[in-house]
């Protein structure tokens, strides 16, 4: 009687396990929704690869925009030339957005410009003595060149210069990053990449 049994529960057993195991090799053949699949892990990757590829293309563009136009506003700039009613700054500014306005809003555009008294002078500091060897420049131990009250690690004089003197163009721009996705990884704590352009010439005489 037990061996009876035995064989019994054996058989069901067997026959359980060989409808599992055929139901494990319909499943494992079935490839309905498999694309589904693949394209959801492949194609977030390729979306976001498409999304990087078209904001570094932008901002390549806008920053050679940029470049551009600061090159052909130096220019502008170092002829003394200003339009009718205009000063020589928002001269200055009038062809950026001329040549970049389409891409940029010129009311954030930073324009700053430093005039020298030649190429030498760029970037250096103006004249010290420390007299009292006190490491700090006292009033009287400095040439205060540009003028502004106080002793500057840079000589440069704010504004575009006069005539024969050497000019340094700098002009800033933050671009917004459009897709939101994006702005996590190549964007600042704003969402936005700061650029910028820079450019030296001197003045003709006028």
């Amino acid at each position: 009687m037990s061996c009876l049994v035995g064989d019994g529960l054996k058989g069901r057993f067997n026959r359980r396990m060989r409808r599992l195991l055929r139901r494990a090799r319909l499943v494992r053949c079935d490839q309905r929704g498999a694309t589904a699949v693949e394209f959801a892990v492949i194609g977030s990757v390729l979306i976001f690869l498409i999304a990087g590829i078209v904001e570094f293309s932008l901002v390549m563009v806008v920053t050679n925009s940029l470049e551009a136009s600061t090159s052909i506003s130096s220019r502008v700039g170092k002829t003394g030339f200003a339009d009718t009613g205009l000063s020589r700054e928002e001269t200055i500014l009038a062809e950026i957005e001329k040549r970049a306005g389409g891409l940029i809003d010129i009311d954030d555009v930073e324009i700053t410009s430093q005039s020298y008294e030649s190429f030498d002078e760029i970037g250096k500091p103006e004249p010290w003595n420390d007299a009292n060897s006190d490491g700090v420049p006292d009033d009287g131990e400095y040439t205060d060149i540009n003028g502004n009250g106080q002793w500057d690690q840079d000589m440069g004089v704010a504004g575009f210069g006069g005539s024969d003197e050497v000019v340094v163009y700098n002009i800033k721009y933050d671009w917004e990053i459009i897709t939101p996705l994006m702005r996590e990884v190549i964007g600042g704590s704003d969402g936005a990449v700061s650029l910028s352009a820079q450019w030296v010439v001197k003045n003709e005489p006028f």
